[in-house]
């Protein structure tokens, strides 16, 4: 994959650093900036309020999910405990002079933000363990339908396009549901930062440590890429746009793969400073850092406010720095186009079946939530008015066997004539496939989820964006017997093509890839 700039730094992907004050130990900066606020209070008889207000306005904030995928939550635990999840977006949008002159040309200004940075952060119900799970920006997903912040503007569903586009089509709203339609996890929050919120934090919180494996210079070269990024091997310690330069750096770690671990690396080494230096334990420092933060991040509604992002911290600091696993979900060269991916398939499913089942992805215990959906649920676990006003004698599906298992066509199109799908009928076999979909027009999609509830099919069978104007359901070798599809049984580890890496460890460096358009010096 190419990787082109307009102009230096380089690359075009936005930091995700906001993560670092959203996962693991950075939010005790929250917990100790309450504490500082509660000082002052006393101190100055109202100014510690005066300022907490002034925080609080600082904040840009906008609707949690705009989209019509809205995921499932797992079901708390004895203790009433519920896991939670955090969606953190790094964006390249250029709204500002700032941003421009940090990664574009003027002539982006204009132009709607990609997510090209996105990670999941799954906080355990009883908060003894995270996850943070990339995707990387050119992985083509299915996008669901979607609306803009102010409810204006309306955007059609997608097929095969790249993740990074959700946050384009209305904001980081669409992007949630994006994800909920991916992963059928229920999003609680969102934390979004861009170009000068990258610069802004790193200067904030006094530079990041991180190591290459040896001397770097990632030089910038006009239409074809690079970053300007020169480090000498070992341990540098990056701020300011440095810092962006690593996180935007892609050709010198060989592709985005290698670009999304450095991140995971530049974000845990936060971790670790922050635990680490004087910074949440100086006044100054800190309210530094509060205010930075405060200006430099965009949230959900509900989190938009000092008080919950307190709590937030509370909760967060509970995590042990040992305990947080960074991930990239698992991908392969996507058939249709080889300079894009797609999810591998089973393995993100299994990830994406561990977090429902709330089970730490370090391995370390068993799941520590409630009951949770063993696959992704189906349509049918939630009551849907579209579906019950289907008739399913309308419903034209044809049933196609690409399962490689005889007369299994036949054996799904009886059940669905016996639930009243009298229009199902077979097809010649496909070819064959490994897991079931179910695709179908937009103008179906009631049709889709009504057969989807009969059979028990996961939601992420289903596809929008059929060629047919009928419905077509090719049975998988995951479906190989029976008329109802099988409830899988939740996984207890991670598939070995994810490779996890936990926030202590701090034996990490990143290995250069000379071939990469990188020049060692």
């Amino acid at each position: 994959m190419t990787n082109v700039d307009t102009k230096p730094p380089g690359g075009r992907t936005a930091t995700g650093s906001a993560t670092a004050r959203a996962g693991g130990r950075p939010g005790r900066v929250l917990r100790r900036l309450s504490l500082g606020l509660a000082f002052l209070l006393l101190a100055a008889c109202g100014g510690g309020y005066w300022y907490y207000q002034h925080l609080n306005a600082n904040f840009q904030a906008g609707q949690r999910n705009l989209s019509e995928a809205d995921g499932a939550r797992t079901a708390p635990n004895a203790a009433g405990q519920t896991p939670l999840n955090i969606l953190l977006i790094g964006t390249d949008n250029r709204g500002s002079a700032k941003n421009v002159a940090l990664g574009g040309s003027a002539d982006d200004a204009g132009r709607p933000g990609l997510a090209d940075v996105q990670m999941l952060l799954h906080v355990s119900a009883d908060r003894s363990n995270a996850s943070l799970v990339s995707i990387p920006r050119d992985t083509l997903v299915d996008i669901p339908a979607c609306k803009s912040e102010d409810g204006r503007q309306s955007y059609p569903a997608v097929s095969k396009r790249m993740i990074n586009e959700a946050l384009a089509r209305g904001g980081p709203g669409c992007l949630v549901g994006t994800w909920a339609k991916l992963t059928n996890l229920y999003v609680d929050h969102y934390m979004m930062i861009d170009f000068a919120g990258v610069v802004d934090m790193a200067d904030a919180v006094g530079g990041v440590p991180v190591c290459v494996n040896m001397n770097l210079y990632d030089r910038y070269q006009p239409k074809i890429g690079g970053t300007g990024l020169k480090l000498p091997k070992g341990t540098s310690v990056v701020k300011g746009e440095q810092a962006l330069q690593w996180l935007r750096t892609r050709d010198a770690w060989g592709d985005d793969i290698g670009r999304t671990k450095a991140q995971h690396l530049y974000l845990s080494s936060m971790v670790r400073e922050l635990k680490a230096s004087g910074t949440l334990g100086d006044p100054a420092g800190l309210m530094r850092l509060a205010e930075t933060a405060s200006r430099s991040i965009s949230l959900d509604k509900d989190l938009a406010d000092l008080k919950r992002l307190y709590d937030l911290g509370s909760d967060l600091r509970k995590v042990p720095t040992e305990r947080i696993t960074t991930l990239t979900a698992p991908t392969v060269t996507a058939p249709s186009d080889e300079n894009r991916l797609e999810l591998k398939q089973p393995d993100s499913g299994q990830i994406w079946q561990l977090l429902h089942a709330d089970r730490p992805l370090d391995g370390k215990g068993p799941a520590t939530g409630g009951s949770a959906p063993t696959a992704p649920a189906p349509p049918s676990a939630a009551p849907d008015p579209s579906v019950s006003a289907v008739s399913p004698a309308t419903v034209a599906i044809a049933v196609q066997n690409a399962s490689g298992v005889e007369r299994r066509a036949t054996e799904v199109r009886a059940a669905l004539a016996a639930k009243g799908f009298t229009e199902a009928a077979t097809t010649a076999n496909g070819t064959p496939r490994e897991t079931t979909r179910l695709s179908y027009p937009p103008a179906e999609a009631a049709g889709a989820r009504a057969v989807a509830a009969a059979l028990g099919l996961p939601q992420s069978a289903l596809h929008e964006g059929g060629a047919k104007a009928e419905l077509v359901l090719a049975i998988g070798a995951d479906w190989p017997s029976g008329t109802g599809f099988p409830v899988a049984t939740p996984p207890t580890g991670l598939p070995r093509s994810a490779e996890a890496v936990t926030a202590d460890d701090d034996r990490n460096c990143m290995t250069v890839n000379p071939q990469g358009g990188t020049y060692t010096y």
